[in-house]
């Protein structure tokens, strides 16, 4: 009998909280409590968590003090991010992370399309003119075509490729920088594999949509940023942590970056201190919701209660994030074990 805790889902709603049980105890799972929708702090997360095998969550943090603490068998992220888990961490302490991938890749890259647009074309801008009765394009200031422009995508993976094929007919040239994706599989969507830097220098429009990594953080730097073309257009819909958060607002207020979309920032509804990028005129901000239709929300907890069940059967999740967890070694070899397939 395997013990399944839901905690750490801020911004879930009571419906999907529900939802989530009932497809998790269709699963097979009758051990299965809801802490809450908060985070809890680490000293919580300790007493609260103990005998739990299951830990389902969106933002609940770990750390390797934690996995010591506990005996879990998996980090289970109803969501696409799981940078909560640590996942070297939760490698080393013999802890399978899966996620619900690609539940929304059709919203988050039709949201990136409309950010993109909206940015390109000033829409924050023109719409403020009618609020205010004002029929005209005054002070709008440049705006090029998008046809013939250059969009750079940051990372290939599911989301990057439906923004890919959602541009093709708008006569865009696209390139894209992503280590781990060959060539081959960007050019069957027109895409040219480029390095970062050339991303930076020769890109109108940058859309990022990595995971939040290790390698990931921070990679948009102050020093990248300064890289970027004058005028460039940025949209984020994968996480805050990726850019430089106060040299974009920098950046944005100088007219260095034309616009920006976001619909991720570094925290979470923002900060006070991050109150001013939402100010900015030239910004347009949603409250991630880039993954939202009542179809994704289905999918995300079906996938999630899925995995879920499969770990508790002892049969490898479909979306396994650290596969290497299953190697034979004495630190994992306890949970290893029990899995099949």
């Amino acid at each position: 009998m395997r013990k399944v805790v839901l905690v750490g889902v801020p911004g879930m709603n009571d419906q999907e909280v529900q939802s989530l049980e009932r497809y998790i105890r269709e699963e097979g799972i009758e051990d299965f409590v809801f802490l809450g929708k908060p985070v809890l702090s680490r000293e919580e997360a300790k007493e609260k968590l103990k005998g739990a095998d299951i830990l389902v969550t969106w933002d609940q943090q770990m750390d390797e003090g934690l996995y010591k603490e506990l005996d879990l068998m998996a980090f289970c992220a109803a969501s696409t991010g799981f940078d909560a888990a640590d996942i070297e961490a939760a490698t080393a302490n013999g802890v399978m992370v899966t996620n619900a991938k690609d539940y929304c890749v059709d919203e988050v890259s039709a949201h990136t399309v409309m950010l993109l647009l909206a940015c390109g074309r000033r829409l924050y801008h023109v719409t403020e003119n009618v609020d205010r009765g004002d029929w005209s394009v005054d002070g709008i200031g440049s705006v090029r075509r998008l046809k013939g422009s250059t969009v750079g995508i940051f990372a290939f993976g599911s989301i990057a490729r439906g923004v890919a094929e959602k541009l093709k007919g708008f006569g865009v040239r696209m390139v894209s920088y992503d280590p781990y994706v060959d060539r081959e599989v960007m050019e069957a969507y027109g895409v040219e594999k480029v390095g970062f830097e050339t991303l930076l220098r020769e890109s109108d429009y940058i859309t990022i949509h990595s995971p939040l990594t290790d390698e990931t953080r921070g990679m948009f730097s102050r020093e990248a940023l300064s890289w970027t073309k004058e005028g460039v257009v940025i949209v984020n819909t994968a996480r805050g942590a990726i850019v430089d958060q106060e040299e974009l607002y920098q950046m944005l207020k100088r007219g260095r970056i034309v616009a920006a979309g976001l619909d991720v920032l570094l925290h979470e509804p923002p900060s006070e201190a991050e109150k001013g990028l939402l100010e900015l005129p030239n910004v347009i901000v949603t409250p991630h919701s880039a993954y939202f239709s009542d179809e994704a929300q289905e999918h995300q907890l079906r996938i999630t209660a899925r995995d879920v069940g499969r770990i508790a059967r002892g049969e490898r999740p479909v979306n396994l994030r650290n596969g290497e967890v299953l190697k034979s070694n004495s630190q994992i070899s306890i949970h290893s074990s029990q899995l099949k397939g």
